[in-house]
């Protein structure tokens, strides 16, 4: 009874094993494709990384453009300032011409002509020279707002690529600590291995045992049984010899 119950109890040994491999073997799989998805999470995470600074390097430069054509509309301004000016300055002078033209009489006719040509034209250019700084200074408006809104888009990704970076690191950490848990449970996996085979090997020695015993149980129930006879024949054989004595 004790054999039979030692057996049992190797054999649940055994099968407990077993099925604590199978669990350990799935769980060391999941574990392993964990850290794949977890690698192609970088890899991902890496081509984000370099379009967002791709992304940052374009804004910059867009911006840098956008400062350069502000800085070209203020010269621009500057020049039509001094157009306006002048224009303003030859208008007078040609007022003053006309003036001169007509207390010259008839003499003066043609430079009249020609001087009220000119404060013509200088009005134009004056009027025109508005016109330009007025377009100017709203281009001039246009592209501060743009410089403004390209800064802080810039300052966005750039955000965003602190974020992925800081994201890529954080993953990076558990990659590793998935990759080592992976080689734990590689280890306890051999470790589960060896000791499932060893269960193994003891249900079969043990099972091997039972044989043994039971077959020396049968045995000396045989030698038992012999004994018996033995002895009877000895008693009668005693009875024999008393009849014979007396």
């Amino acid at each position: 009874a004790a054999t039979a119950e030692a057996c049992a109890a190797v054999h649940q040994i055994s099968t407990t094993s077993q099925e604590l491999l199978r669990t350990m073997n799935e769980v060391n799989e999941m574990a392993s494709k964990t850290g794949h998805r977890a690698e192609e999470g970088r890899a991902n995470l890496a081509g984000m990384d370099s379009t967002m600074q791709q992304l940052a390097k374009s804004t910059a430069l867009f911006g840098d453009k956008l400062t350069k054509i502000r800085e070209s509309a203020d010269r621009i301004n500057l020049v039509i300032v001094t157009m306006a000016k002048v224009a303003n300055q030859t208008n007078l002078l040609s007022i003053n011409a006309a003036i001169e033209a007509e207390k010259a009489g008839e003499h003066g006719l043609g430079f009249l002509v020609v001087a009220r040509e000119i404060a013509y034209l200088a009005t134009q250019t004056a009027v025109a020279s508005l016109d330009i700084e007025r377009m100017v200074r709203e281009m001039e408006g246009s592209v501060k707002a743009g410089v403004k809104e390209m800064g802080t888009f810039s300052t966005q990704v750039q955000g965003g690529v602190e974020e992925i970076r800081d994201i890529s690191r954080k993953l990076g950490e558990i990659i590793s600590a998935v990759q080592g848990i992976t080689g734990r449970f590689e280890q306890v996996t051999v470790g589960m291995r060896a000791q499932s085979l060893g269960a193994d090997q003891i249900r079969d020695a043990m099972g091997r045992l039972a044989d043994g015993t039971a077959r020396t149980a049968s045995a000396l129930g045989d030698f038992n049984s012999a004994t018996k006879h033995l002895r009877d024949a000895v008693d009668g054989l005693d009875n024999e010899v008393s009849r014979f004595t007396t």
